[in-house]
């Protein structure tokens, strides 16, 4: 099925469709991706259904990060289908931040770092009903000033309830309970620092791998799991498409003048695709560690990774190839097969 935006402006938008070496590249992207997915969906599979259990807890955790990270690779795989590069990249950085996050889990403290991460969101939530909810929030004021006083009460009661079911969680399991006695011992640390700066900000933040570790920030987590080197790329070049400061390189300049670009236009992908594959071996070195798994495991995951290296480096020569979205016969040639 064809939009009918892609028909009214077809001379907006890049047909992978109607370049074959182009098409041919983009099929072998999948092909690699598709073979990630699939080792990660294994690794799912063999954790929830399989004799490679852990601790049931923490096998919980690591199959939720797996889901995601499926979840994001498939979803670059589908914007590469269609040429959609660069908006690869907002999915890149979030697929970075999970498995970087997994990794830090696994490598050791797992129990107690698995329970800080499950818990932040719950944590996000109360806090966030405790500033909604509180005497002077704007939140109360403007409902009750609108006379909407029983949408403000019926929300209330939602979050008496969350906040209930919450110290129920907490108080389910000792490891819940460490790790929120070492959460507001952080918090308090914080809070004093904060009157000792003479900070005026109403609110203290932690990040849930402050918890467990002397880590404050997600350059420091990168650091303490041996990726420091990637940062830059991540939070320098990444972020012009998260914060939406790249609009101006749509525009081409050469000796005939100012021109635009198509949209997905299929050019310098190799990057993305290549930080995507680095990342997933990352998470996948990760878990088969957690795993524990013998030789025989080791043995057959080294024979997948040398033909993956093989696969991997041919795409990305053949995305080099791209250099333009009407590529000259000598590229076309160069892209291998």
């Amino acid at each position: 099925m064809v939009d009918d935006y892609l028909r009214t402006f077809k001379g907006m938008f890049f047909d992978v469709e109607e370049s074959e070496p182009v098409k041919s590249t983009i099929d072998q992207v999948g092909s690699v991706l598709s073979s990630i997915i699939t080792r990660y969906g294994e690794i799912e599979n063999e954790i929830s259904y399989g004799t490679s259990r852990q601790d049931d807890f923490v096998d919980t955790v690591i199959c939720l990060f797996v889901r995601k990270i499926m979840e994001q690779l498939d979803a670059i795989n589908v914007l590469y289908s269609v040429g959609l590069f660069t908006q690869a990249q907002i999915i890149l950085r979030s697929l970075i931040e999970n498995i970087i996050s997994m990794k830090f889990i696994v490598k050791e403290d797992t129990k107690k770092r698995a329970a800080a991460y499950l818990l932040e969101h719950h944590y996000q939530e109360i806090e966030l009903g405790d500033e909604q909810f509180s005497e002077n929030s704007n939140y109360r004021n403007e409902l009750l000033g609108k006379g909407r006083e029983k949408q403000f009460n019926d929300g209330y009661e939602r979050y008496k309830k969350k906040k209930a079911a919450f110290e129920r969680i907490i108080k389910s399991k000792e490891i819940f309970q460490q790790v929120d006695n070492d959460r507001k011992a952080k918090l308090k640390q914080k809070q004093r620092q904060k009157r000792r700066n003479n900070n005026k900000k109403n609110r203290v933040y932690i990040h849930w791998y402050e918890v467990c570790s002397n880590v404050s920030n997600f350059h420091r987590l990168m650091k303490e799991t041996g990726y420091e080197r990637y940062y830059q790329a991540i939070y320098g070049g990444l972020s012009f498409e998260t914060h939406a400061l790249n609009s101006t390189m749509d525009m081409s300049v050469d000796e005939n003048g100012i021109s635009l670009k198509y949209i997905r236009n299929p050019v310098g992908g190799s990057s993305t695709f290549s930080l995507a594959c680095t990342f997933s071996m990352v998470g996948l070195e990760a878990l088969y560690k957690y795993l524990n798994d013998g030789e025989e495991e080791k043995r057959e995951f080294r024979e997948f990774f040398r033909d993956y290296q093989k696969e991997r480096d041919i795409v990305i020569h053949n995305l080099d190839m791209i250099k333009d979205t009407k590529s000259s016969k000598e590229d076309q040639e160069n892209i291998k097969l």
